[in-house]
């Protein structure tokens, strides 16, 4: 399977559906990943086999091929009923990457610091809304401060689709402090914000700024999925990562436009 095709077939399959499987060391997952990746280097493949669910469609990738390769024959030779090597590996990916360890936003998971996971899905959901209208407010350009307007209302989406779907009966909505340092990804809303302020000249620079933050959220929330012990919270995370699929579509459409536009001006 090419990489063109492997990412086709990730934009139309729901997210649990299928495993997309990452046969590198750590240390490279850790540079860069697919989102929702699972790591398990080629090495340790045939000792954690039962992490992985035969009935599902497997991608396999490696740095350029030849390691998932051969993970895909020790799939292929353990019953795996469809199993996918990604050719060329992350190499020949030309899509949205995620970085950091597996690690990376579990703890806001396994902490205990939120009652139940809709209390902190939701929080998450906040903190980069107004982690986007921070930004807005800071902003002197009418349509860079649109379009951080815009990205902040998908979060009041999110929001409202979490609150119809996975509130516990007997939750309240939570009371989100403004100043609440967490947000989606697993990233610390007051370092994003003290990082990129200086930098954000333009709508090319907000967009990527975007397709940043989504995609590590996408990864999160497909990481917590499979760590969830219950169903309604695993439920919820798929439910979550399929959302920032979908909202990282509309960016790359909108940086498309916007590099389309500035083309035709050169």
């Amino acid at each position: 399977m090419s990489a063109d095709e492997a990412r086709a077939f990730l934009k139309e399959n729901p997210s649990d559906s299928y495993q997309l499987l990452d046969v590198r060391q750590p240390k490279e997952y850790e540079l860069e990943h697919l989102p929702g990746a699972i790591l398990i280097p080629v090495k340790e493949l045939m000792s954690r086999i039962n992490e992985l669910d035969p009935a599902k469609p497997t991608l396999v990738y490696c740095a350029i091929g030849g390691r998932s390769k051969a993970a895909a024959q020790m799939l292929q030779g353990s019953n795996f009923s469809e199993v996918y090597n990604i050719s060329g590996g992350i190499k020949a990916w030309n899509g949205f990457k995620a970085k950091g360890p597996e690690s990376l936003g579990m703890e806001f998971f396994t902490s205990g610091e939120y009652k139940d996971a809709f209390t902190m899905a939701y929080t998450m959901e906040e903190g980069l809304q107004q982690l986007y209208l921070a930004f807005a407010e800071k902003c002197d350009s009418p349509a860079e401060k649109d379009l951080l307007l815009r990205l902040a209302s998908f979060e009041d989406k999110h929001k409202a689709k979490l609150i119809a779907d996975f509130k516990p009966s007997e939750a309240d909505i939570p009371r989100v402090d403004k100043q609440s340092n967490i947000m989606e990804g697993g990233f610390s809303r007051e370092a994003i914000l003290n990082h990129f302020q200086q930098h954000l000249y333009d709508q090319q620079d907000i967009l990527f700024l975007a397709m940043m933050l989504e995609t590590q959220a996408q990864d999160l929330y497909s990481r917590i999925a499979s760590k969830s012990p219950d169903q309604h919270s695993r439920e919820m995370f798929v439910h979550l990562a399929e959302e920032e699929k979908m909202h990282l579509g509309f960016i790359a459409n909108e940086l498309d436009k916007l590099l389309s536009a500035r083309g035709k001006q050169d």
